[in-house]
């Protein structure tokens, strides 16, 4: 945590309210996006109890597994709403004509996007997709194929959901926290019911702190899931488990009290859901409400080629993903997310002025006062001909811990790079001199539009770095120990025979 996040937090708890920390929505969010809520029982990792979902507010489904016995029946179900969602996103597709590195194609005008309350049900629903996409597939049972392709969409999801700026598959309680700061503990901000009620309390609480305490109260508000609360369980759950489990054991009337043991667990559920169920949709209307800023339409763009790719391998070839990527495919993955996060911060730097401010604490950008301009400035390049290299120097009152050399980047001129020529330290003021070297255009066709005017207040950062994917070796070419061919076998041959010469001469 940084100084503006620390000091937004102070003041959060200091007003009791939460404060703002960004201007702009800065992920996609789909006029019908797919909510689910799952629950998952006491004991096996990805053994589900129930799961609601849908894309109407006022219409949830509530998907129910038995205590005990097969889950198939309602993993098929699930499989169905869920599959039935993503095929609806491959309705409608648009024509991309050919550019110099990639050929025409067409790619779909949709995506899926999932939200989900919190990270643990991100990782219940990957350990429940690494479950399912191995499932063999059984012509004679009903659901096992559509149960198959259920766990391939969660495993997609649950690897978009990895990387940086995707919105595939969205933990709500990050989404608030990337644009609220809330008086509580980050430990906290992942309790979708607390968070929530700093960021928007009800009109009767006093405070945001004062509905962040009544929503710790348990008897009335339970945890988003996966987990159930301990008390739910003992008191609630566990009776109708035992119940269920009598009933299996009797010879008659089993089937009618395991019906109406069901029933009963599905009414609590439904319940114990729905509080949940409605915070989530409060929060999709908040951040809704939100200005969506510019670069966000561009990594959407992404996430429906991404998508349409991902339909073209499942129609084509469909095996699933190993389940451990070898050495190589897990360097690529983690290159994959590394630019990722790298990328959408310099995006949210550009949009959002909350993220220059906090940069500006830590000495990774510098604002200031434009005092005079250079228009006609050039240097003698290598070949030997005249370049124009425009110079300006800004008065800025923030340190400027940067050496000369360091390029920059300014939201104002996106496409234009400043490189720093010199830094002096001036009357209260740092005078700094800058020289841009990229999007100026040429002596022949200049672009005076990325030059600034006298007086103008700019923000200056770190450019980030052109990135290049590295190049890993395939995966023969690397040793046995990274996944590699085995390891040549030492001849033993000779030394069983002297072994065995030795033998004989004793």
């Amino acid at each position: 945590m940084i100084r503006l996040t620390s000091l937004l937090r102070m003041r959060a708890a200091s007003t009791g309210n939460a404060q703002r920390a960004s201007q702009l929505r800065h992920l996609h969010l789909s006029d019908q996006p797919l909510m689910l809520l799952a629950l998952k029982q006491t004991g096996p990792a990805a053994r589900p109890l129930a799961v609601m979902l849908g894309t109407d507010p006022h219409r949830p489904q509530l998907l129910l597994a038995p205590p005990s016995g097969s889950t198939t029946p309602m993993l098929a179900s699930l499989a169905d709403a869920v599959t039935a969602y993503v095929d609806a996103c491959q309705r409608h597709s648009e024509h991309l004509p050919a550019t110099s590195s990639k050929p025409a194609r067409r790619r779909y005008t949709d995506a899926p996007q999932i939200l989900v309350p919190n990270p643990q049900t991100v990782q219940h629903l990957k350990d429940l997709g690494d479950d399912l996409r191995f499932r063999s597939v059984d012509d004679q049972a009903p659901g096992s194929r559509a149960v198959q392709r259920l766990g391939h969409w969660l495993t997609y999801l649950t690897d978009r959901a990895d990387l940086a700026g995707s919105a595939a598959l969205i933990p709500m309680t990050s989404f608030l926290g990337m644009h609220w700061v809330s008086g509580q503990s980050p430990l906290e901000d992942e309790d979708l019911a607390t968070l929530l009620a700093w960021i928007d309390p009800p009109r009767h609480a006093a405070s945001g702190r004062d509905a962040a305490l009544e929503a710790e109260d348990p008897a009335t508000h339970r945890p988003a899931g996966p987990a159930t609360d301990a008390a739910f369980d003992n008191d609630h759950l566990a009776p109708l488990f035992d119940a269920y489990a009598r009933a299996r054991r009797r010879a008659l009337d089993q089937e009618q009290e395991q019906t109406r043991t069901l029933q009963e667990l599905d009414r609590l559920l439904a319940i114990y859901l729905q509080p949940t169920w409605d915070l989530m949709w409060q929060a999709y209307t908040l951040l809704q409400a939100l200005p969506e800023a510019k670069s966000t339409a561009r990594r959407w763009d992404h996430e429906r080629t991404v998508f349409t790719d991902e339909c073209t391998y499942l129609t084509q070839d469909g095996r699933p993903r190993p389940a451990r990527d070898n050495a190589v495919a897990a360097a690529v993955r983690l290159a994959r997310m590394e630019h990722a996060a790298v990328a959408f911060a310099a995006e949210r730097t550009a949009d959002d002025p909350f993220v220059r401010a906090e940069l500006r604490t830590t000495g990774k950008a510098f604002g200031g006062t434009v005092t005079t301009i250079d228009a006609e400035h050039t240097l003698r390049g290598p070949s030997g001909r005249n370049q124009w290299r425009p110079r300006l120097t800004v008065s800025t009152p923030d340190p400027v811990p940067m050496e000369p050399g360091q390029l920059l980047a300014c939201h104002t001129y996106r496409s234009a790079r400043y490189k720093i020529c010199e830094v002096t330290p001036a009357d209260g003021d740092t005078l700094v001199e800058l020289e841009i070297t990229a999007g100026m255009g040429t002596m022949d066709r200049p672009n005076h539009a990325v030059l600034p005017d006298a007086g103008a207040f700019l923000v200056f950062t770190i450019a980030p770095a052109p990135y290049r994917m590295p190049e890993f070796p395939a995966r023969e070419q690397t040793p046995w120990t990274h996944g590699g061919p085995p390891a040549d076998q030492p001849d033993h041959s000779n030394e069983d025979e002297d072994e065995g010469e030795g033998e004989e001469e004793q």
